[in-house]
């Protein structure tokens, strides 16, 4: 048996977080970057716990306080998706892939 039919990709959206404005761009909004991992409150408004989102292996940064829309609709999405290959009957295990190209399979 191949890998390619052992397993359901899944991959995690990656955060995003707004930019610095500095003083060199004269305070110009610079738009958003992919940040490091989701703050503590994005999961908590998405339904997730801390050790959750760890098991599931969603990058968690525990420095950012700030709570962007888009990012918890990103993680909903994304539960909805895990939550639907888990209560299929059928379902091959899933391979859960971040954007930072770690990989865990949850046993």
């Amino acid at each position: 048996m191949t890998s390619e039919n052992c397993c359901i990709v899944v991959e995690i959206p990656p955060p995003k977080v707004k930019r610095v404005a500095l003083v060199k761009y004269r305070g110009i909004d610079r738009g958003f970057k992919i940040g490091r991992g989701y703050s503590l409150g994005e999961l908590k408004e998405a339904g997730l716990s801390k050790k959750t989102a760890k098991y599931l292996n969603i990058p968690v940064d525990p420095r950012r306080k700030s709570i962007y829309s888009e990012n918890v609709e990103n993680l909903k999405k994304f539960l909805e998706v895990v939550k639907e290959l888990v209560s299929a009957e059928k379902a091959k295990p899933a391979k859960l892939i971040s954007s930072t190209n770690v990989q865990h399979t949850p046993s």
